[in-house]
């Protein structure tokens, strides 16, 4: 498993909106995809003094199947990712010692009373698309963090790599909902020649549409990026029903506990790395730019504005794509 700037960055973001404090805990070692003079020169253009002694980071000499282009980069490790940002306890959790993990236990079972509100921030690379049942890998999660803690996941969502299972954007969303978090970010991130889009499932529009809410479809590789805080009386095992089957009462919870997540003022963790080029996105799901920022209308505004230049075949199906996406 392996963590890139998809989750540092946000990570870095975090850390300057509300600093990163306690004890981390991977879900399983991870490979660090930056090296030491990368990673400081993420933390200086984020304004963050380094944790540590910059000569005090590690060079990871443990995981293993790290990605080709990063074969004999002389990588950091995660203990000293998170020391980076100040943080003094980084302990790694996993199903085997394969990879020299501090603690050992399936997270398919519920973890023991004696790791429960263990850590202030989780982070997984790529665990819950990989086991046979997320939803209790997911509550566990819960169960491992403190109150107050925060949680930072990437996973698939394509089966173009090894995924065994596909959560979609409102599988995240809903649990976070229903369990009273304080605040949950979720995006959706697909990947093109041209670089990469990220959409946020917006929690306005979750509370607007309701029932209405959209799916999110593609036939393009992509992944979540999910970022999620635990309040004080956050609870780990309420399980969501699906909106379209949603009961009144249950309705009555989920807009209360949403009403609530709505006052943060959290910015937005990920981003793009180029100009829109998913067009079929349905109602909810807004476009995030380069800048932090929901460009969303602007963005499209600027697509069909360069549709004019294209011959009318094309330009006719950019309008019923368009319609597609307003009539829903």
């Amino acid at each position: 498993m392996g963590i890139t700037s998809q989750i540092v960055e946000p990570l870095a973001r975090e850390h300057v909106y509300k600093p990163l404090r306690g004890d981390a805990l991977f879900i399983g070692r991870q490979t660090i995809y930056y090296t030491a003079p990368a990673i400081l020169q993420l933390l200086h253009e984020y304004g963050i003094e380094p944790g540590i002694d910059p000569a005090a980071i590690e060079i990871d000499l443990s995981t293993v199947a790290r990605t080709k282009e990063f074969v004999g980069e002389k990588l950091i490790t995660d203990v000293s990712l998170m020391k980076l940002f100040g943080l003094t306890k980084v302990m790694a959790l996993d199903h085997s010692s394969r990879e020299n993990a501090d603690l050992i236990h399936d997270l398919c079972y519920p973890v023991p009373k004696a790791l429960c509100e263990s850590a202030d921030i989780l982070i997984d690379g790529s665990t819950l698309d990989n086991v046979f049942t997320p939803s209790i890998v997911l509550q566990n999660f819960t169960r491992l963090l403190r109150p107050g803690g925060r949680m930072f996941l990437i996973n698939a969502y394509s089966s173009f790599e090894s995924a065994y299972v596909i959560m979609p954007p409102m599988w995240y969303v809903d649990y976070f909902v229903m369990n009273g978090f304080a605040d949950c970010r979720v995006y959706v991130m697909l990947y093109s020649d041209q670089g990469c889009n990220v959409f946020s499932a917006d929690l306005k529009e979750v509370h607007r549409l309701g029932i209405g809410m959209g799916f999110f479809p593609s036939a393009r590789a992509g992944a979540t990026i999910v970022f999620a805080e635990k309040g004080e009386a956050s609870t780990s095992d309420r399980l969501p029903i699906q909106q379209h089957y949603r009961p009144p009462e249950d309705w009555q919870i989920y807009n209360a506990n949403l009403s609530a997540m709505l006052t943060s003022k959290r910015p937005h963790l990920s981003r793009s790395n180029s100009d829109l080029f998913i067009l079929d996105v349905q109602g909810g799901y807004r476009f995030i730019n380069q800048n932090f920022i929901d460009d969303h209308d602007a963005a499209f505004a600027r697509v069909r504005g360069r549709a004019k230049w294209l011959p009318r075949k094309i330009r006719r199906r950019l309008v019923k794509v368009r319609d597609y996406i307003w009539a829903s």
